[in-house]
Order: structure tokens, then sequence, then C-alpha cells
């Protein structure tokens, strides 16, 4: 089953992570600049909440972005063959650094070491360790997957990652080979995404969902570690663009949101013509609800704080407690610091245009 929508670049596959079928966005020059520089001016903000209550921070450096929604002759590519093939030992280190202990104990889990073969799938897995996406490695350790492990895709290049089945009832995840040298928090934040797929039945519904948590996932990865952000691949500038589209997605009061923004781009000055994260989602059709599981509620009570929550689906509750929680999930301070490590234009340092 295939979901397509014209204004995303690949189409949104059965459980698979979407890389935006970005090429069908429709072209135009957009103006906010302008108006951000003038808000600036006028209102001359300093602390994080005054920032976030002004027009969309534009980039300051399009090249960290998809070449479809910020045009550039220089695009970007998967990360490269390294010279030197990374060692298990080296990938211990990696994740004792990013996840600690806990991480260390999915490396050592030995049902997960029979479900994935590779170390760096398997180091990838444990970097989920800690953040939303925590409930990752018990989900992949269940009867509802068989293994994990890279590999060409039926859907084609134009997506990351996968869920495909094994022909024995069950699902495996399969994530694109071309990317099997990206950093593992970045591998680890598909595998959260693609965990959150545990059957044959997908909506536009679910798949805003998976993204909404990838994305947070990803900038609590980057809050961490801003020089994430800079590696210049194109999982990672297609991970900033739509952390700047969220981001962006923002009321009069400074408060992020994922279904609703105030009528401007979250993209400024880009070729993609979208007033909120959501946008081209609940323009498709957000399609019927369907059943959760282990992993969404995982995140769905890291999300709000609330631990007795018994049960979460892929329905309208789900999008309200997400656009509701958003920015208890995250203060002030910490989407300023992700714009930051997005090179994006808060109003504070010198714009310097590339």
């Amino acid at each position: 089953m295939k979901i397509k929508h014209a204004a995303i670049a690949a189409v949104i596959t059965s459980a698979s992570l979407s890389l935006y079928a970005v090429g069908a966005i429709e072209w135009r020059t957009d103006q906010s600049g302008p108006g951000h520089d003038a808000w600036i001016k006028t209102y001359k903000p300093v602390r994080a909440e005054e920032r976030l209550k002004g027009p969309a921070f534009p980039p300051t450096d399009k090249s960290m972005f998809l070449t479809q929604v910020y045009p550039s002759d220089l695009p970007a590519n998967p990360a490269p063959t390294p010279g030197t093939p990374v060692t298990e030992q080296q990938l211990r280190k990696q994740v004792s650094e990013i996840a600690g202990q806990a991480g260390l104990r999915v490396m050592d889990d030995r049902t997960l070491q029979a479900k994935i073969q590779d170390p760096r799938l398997l180091a990838s897995l444990a970097t989920t360790m800690g953040n939303i996406s925590g409930g990752t490695a018990d989900a992949v350790k269940s009867d509802v997957y068989s293994g994990v492990a890279f590999g060409r895709l039926p859907s084609g290049d134009g997506v990351a990652a996968q869920v495909v089945g094994d022909g024995s009832g069950r699902f495996k995840i399969i994530v694109n080979e071309n990317y099997q040298h990206e950093d593992i928090r970045l591998l680890g934040i598909l595998l959260g995404h693609e965990v959150l797929h545990q059957d044959a039945n997908l909506s536009v519904r679910e798949e805003l969902i998976a993204h909404a948590f990838e994305i947070l996932a990803y900038a609590q990865q980057v809050i961490k570690d801003p020089m994430l952000a800079s590696q210049g691949t194109v999982l990672t500038c297609f991970l900033n663009t739509v952390a700047m589209g969220l981001l962006n997605t923002r009321s009069p009061d400074g408060l992020v949101h994922l279904l609703e923004g105030r009528g401007e781009d979250i993209w400024p000055a880009s070729s993609s013509p979208v007033d909120f994260l959501a946008q081209n989602f609940i323009e498709a059709g957000l399609g019927l609800d369907t059943a959760g599981n282990d992993a969404l509620l995982y995140s769905m009570r890291k999300l709000t704080g609330n631990e007795e929550l018994e049960e979460a689906n892929f329905d309208d509750e789900a999008l309200a407690l997400l656009d509701e929680n958003i920015n208890a999930l995250l203060a002030p301070e910490d989407w300023i610091a992700l714009a930051k490590a997005l090179k994006l234009d808060t109003g504070i340092h010198p714009r310097v245009a590339r």
C-alpha cells in the first residue's frame, strides 16, 4: 500500500520513513526575510521567549537544508564510506558517550544481537535510549520484528527506511544501504520512526505522528550536540529541514505547534509554500485511526510526563496531545538552541547569507 500526495517528495510508503517527494513541491519566491528583519529592528528581542514570538527564523546557511526547499548547485549526498571501517570497540565508545550504560546494555543483549547482525545498526539502536524514542529497543526485541538490516528498499532510494513483511507474519526493518555510513544517532532516529509501524495498516495520520516523534528525537540529539546538524549529508539536510519546519510552526505567543501556524511560510525565502508542518499531511487526508503499540505509548508518556497513561493510538487524541505538549518537552531555551544549531537567524547573531 502506498499513500501519495502531490506536496510530499518521495511517496510515504507502507511503514516507511519518508524523505519528502519534494520534487513535486510548487516553486515560488517568498518575502519572509525582510519581515523578520523589520520585526527584529522594531522589537529588539533578547530572551528566548521573546525571540520565539517573532516571525519564522530564516536560514543563514541554506546548504544545511534540502536543495528541493533551498535550491543549490551542490546537492548533498549520503555519508561516504570511511577510509577505515569502524570497529565494534569504537562503536561501543560512541554508544557509551551518547547513551551510557543503558545503551551498552542494548549492545550486549543477546536477543537483539541475534536480530541485528550489523554492529552499526545495533549501536544505532542503542543511541535511542534516554530520549523520546527510548522504547525502540524493546519494540525491536518483541515478537513483532524478526530483524533489522541494511538493504535495498522496494520503494526505491527516495526512502531512508521501511518496514516490510518477512513472509512469516512478522516484520523486518530495512534501512536503505545508501545510508549505512551515517552517524549512528541519525540511524537510531530512523529506527525510532519505523518501530511505530507494527502492522500492515498505515494512514497519513499514523505517518504524521511518527514523523513528529522523529523530529523531536532529532531535536533532542542536536540540542545535546549541535555539530550533529552540520554533517552535510542528505539525511542530515532532510532532518534539518523538517526540524526547522517544526520550530517555525509557531503561534504569536511563541509556542511551537504541529497542527497550526500563523499564516507565514515555515521555510522563509524558500521554494516551499507551507504554513505549518502538518499542512501537507492534513491536506492529503489523515485517513482512519490506526491501532497504537507499546513504542507509541512509551513516547506519549515521555511527551506528556504522564507515566500512568494506559493507552495510545494513532488518532485525534494523540495528535492533540502532541500539539499541546511539545512545549513541555522542549523549553524556549531548547528551541533557541536548536535554531542556533541549524544556523537560523534568531535576531541575535548577524546573518551571513550564503
